[in-house]
């Protein structure tokens, strides 16, 4: 069979995707010998890694890009190459679109003290997550767990005294802006006991708390339950 040079079969197609998403660059390609595939960004030859994954089998070229960033933008090339000869195909622009911190989902709580929300853009290495209490922020200590992964974030109280009722904010910043949401964490007296209810109206906020009691009274230990407002 002759050889025949390197042709695209479809090219590469510019792509706008928000920051922290993953992203697919692909075209079909052909040729005899089978040609070998390069990706360069600007002038830089890409190497295949956590960040950047290069695949090539049956004449479809592909590069994903684990998470993309504003300073990912750029002109992407993939060049095909056999002894017949070589040919390229470009996109301009491959840019992560900046967002601000957004949170989507709010501090929710049942059980324990224990608050946890959702917050998006994933895997912006500029943002900072804090936790406040009435304002004021909290650290990381023997009682008090803090974790921010993947958009999860989280904050535990190993154990709650009267003095940390109050309202509880998680705030986070990034280059583009900052968002924070709120709950309020009640802690009734040295036993810890709190009412958990999202409910203003009445009556199964107060069957609630004395049921607690009594269960308390009769033995029964409850470490502490959270009220969000």
């Amino acid at each position: 069979i002759p050889a025949t040079p390197p042709t695209f079969v479809s090219d590469l197609k510019n792509k706008t995707v928000t920051e922290g998403e993953s992203v697919t660059l692909e075209c079909h390609i052909s040729g005899h010998p089978q040609p070998t595939v390069t990706w360069y960004r600007e002038d830089y030859k890409i190497e295949s890694s956590m960040d950047f994954q290069i695949t090539f089998k049956a004449g479809l070229a592909r590069l994903v890009i684990r998470e993309a960033f504003a300073e990912d933008s750029g002109r992407f090339t993939c060049t095909a190459t056999n002894k017949a000869g070589s040919v390229s195909t470009s996109l301009e622009e491959v840019s992560g679109e900046p967002i601000p911190p957004f949170f989507i989902r709010k501090p929710m709580q049942f059980g324990p003290a224990h608050f946890e929300c959702r917050l998006t853009p994933i895997g912006d290495p500029t943002m900072v997550v804090e936790w406040l209490h009435d304002g004021k922020p909290l650290e990381a200590a023997n009682r008090l767990r803090m974790i921010n992964e993947f958009g999860y974030c989280s904050l535990d109280y190993g154990v709650a005294y009267s003095r940390d009722s109050g309202v509880i904010t998680c705030r986070a910043t990034n280059k583009y802006g900052t968002d924070h949401t709120s709950a309020t964490l009640i802690v009734k007296d040295e036993k810890s006991l709190v009412e958990e209810s999202q409910l203003p109206e009445g009556r199964r906020g107060l069957q609630r708390i004395e049921e607690l009691e009594r269960m308390a009274h009769e033995g029964i230990y409850y470490k502490n339950f959270v009220r969000l407002i």
